[in-house]
């Protein structure tokens, strides 16, 4: 009998064929749709992970295992934001969402999600570990981000508690580990007035080198950039909204940059993020950028 919540993907090549097998138990649900055709060095191959009702209610355990093998590109998309549910009364229930990923040598793990919304009250944990097998030729771009709630109900940092852990390793040891911790309790929402997203995004490997230096190469000309009165206001206000920093990574092997953004809205965040990942194109092929771009 299926674990509830647990799910399983796995995509690899096979003489020459991409070979992808999903499954899940409810309240998961996974979907694989056609990638697209090869291309000339990776197959491309795209997994949804969903959850029937819209949303995670307290009580839930989500666990998904992947495995990304030689010459593969794995994209894992979500169809909307992950929404946390507000538990019922008298309950001390949390969720928990664990992801579990192993990228083979030569192979590339993108992990792009929309963002993590949690309701009024909610507890939520979340877990993604990913596991560089060669730590110079596995590739990933992790994508982990937050809004700050319902905004449109009035609920801004009003939820209970909010987790996320992300490591990053090799096979014999831990290169990346990432903590984010946002507690009721701690009456953190006073301190974030002016923001209503978080992202982080790992961009490691060589298959995204190019996206990791065009980071690194924005980052440094916006630090030197010099005051220009004549600007216009709508690309002003755009940029200045989004504060953000690029972090290097180069432990053991692993080389690449981990990127921290924070906007003023989940829409302009979410249009940071995207205009800056285009990159990705080429890496990934059309059609499933196409798939990624068109989820927002």
């Amino acid at each position: 009998m299926p674990i509830p919540g647990a799910g399983n993907v796995d995509c690899r090549v096979v003489a020459g064929q991409l070979r992808q097998s999903v499954s899940s138990a409810y309240p998961l649900k996974i979907l694989a749709p056609h990638a697209g055709p090869p291309l000339d060095d990776r197959h491309p191959a795209v997994s949804y992970l969903m959850s029937y009702g819209g949303g995670i209610v307290h009580g839930d355990r989500i666990h998904v295992n992947a495995r990304v093998g030689s010459k593969c590109a794995l994209v894992l998309l979500t169809q909307g934001s992950t929404k946390v549910f507000r538990p019922k009364p008298d309950t001390s229930e949390q969720t928990f969402q664990t992801i579990i990923i192993d990228v083979e040598p030569d192979a590339l793990l993108c992990l792009l999600p929309d963002p993590v919304t949690c309701f009024k009250d909610a507890m939520y944990n979340q877990r993604q570990s990913v596991t560089l097998h060669s730590p110079t030729t596995s590739s990933l771009v992790l994508l982990d981000w937050m809004t700050s709630g319902r905004m449109s109900r009035g609920e801004r940092w009003d939820f209970g508690k909010y987790f996320s852990v992300n490591v990053i390793r090799t096979p014999d040891r831990v290169v990346v580990r990432d903590a984010l911790l946002l507690q009721k309790q701690d009456h953190f929402a006073r301190r974030l007035e002016s923001v209503d997203a978080f992202a982080l995004i790992f961009i490691l490997g060589p298959a995204v080198a190019e996206v990791a230096q065009a980071f690194r190469e924005e980052h440094r000309a916006q630090r030197i950039k010099p005051f220009r009165p004549n600007a216009t206001r709508e690309h002003a206000t755009e940029e200045e909204g989004i504060k953000w920093s690029v972090s290097e990574v180069s432990e053991h092997g692993i080389v690449g940059v981990a990127v921290r953004a924070a906007g003023p809205s989940t829409e302009a965040l979410k249009e940071w993020i995207k205009r800056r990942l285009v990159s990705l194109k080429p890496v990934i092929g059309d059609s499933v950028w196409s798939m990624y771009a068109n989820s927002f």
